[in-house]
């Protein structure tokens, strides 16, 4: 499999395009014309076709979004909120991620192996670096949390669902919104 910069490139332009309109909405031969180059040439670099281009778009996307997060926990130091906010500025820099319109539209439109397999991978990727830090924090004394895997996915969730909300009445509001989540998660809704 090639691995050039114009491998690259396509796989840029094909992740901006199925991550906006979805994996139904967009043809090769879309990709192909944003990049300049004749729609049979991205079969050199997905010979499989659209599915395939789709899986490698979501590997390389998901194997990013895990390391950045995991980086962003680790320069964020031991401070559980300060690691919260360095994966809620991390996802914040990215495009937003409808992970609901993949398991909707997407996953269904691809063979079932890759959707499971991708599916999963997702869910790992997005719930394990926060899942960890919170588990350390757990061991600390810090927080006490049941579950923390469903404590990390469900933060990373919200976040991509304030990330994606692009209502007017959002604008200049997501740093607050993101602030007084990280806030309801760590010191709860009831009194104490």
């Amino acid at each position: 499999m090639p691995t050039n910069q114009t491998h690259h490139h396509i796989l840029d332009i094909a992740e901006g395009l199925f991550f906006q309109r979805g994996y139904a909405s967009v043809r090769l031969r879309d990709i192909a014309d944003e990049i300049g180059i004749k729609h049979a040439a991205l079969y050199y670099y997905a010979p499989g076709g659209k599915e395939d281009l789709f899986v490698q778009v979501l590997e390389r996307s998901f194997k990013r979004h895990q390391e950045g997060m995991e980086e962003a926990i680790q320069a964020a130091g031991e401070d559980v909120r300060a690691q919260m906010q360095a994966v809620a500025d991390w996802l914040m820099s990215q495009a937003p991620v409808n992970i609901a319109r993949m398991s909707e539209s997407d996953f269904h439109a691809i063979s079932p192996a890759n959707a499971d397999r991708l599916s999963q991978m997702i869910f790992d990727a997005l719930r394990l670096p926060l899942t960890e830090a919170l588990e350390r924090a757990q061991q600390a004394g810090i927080v006490n949390l049941d579950n923390p895997g469903l404590a990390a996915i469900t933060f990373v969730s919200l976040v991509e669902m304030i990330h994606g909300d692009n209502a007017p009445y959002m604008t200049g509001m997501k740093s607050m919104i993101i602030d007084q989540l990280i806030n309801m998660q760590l010191y709860g809704w009831l009194r104490r």
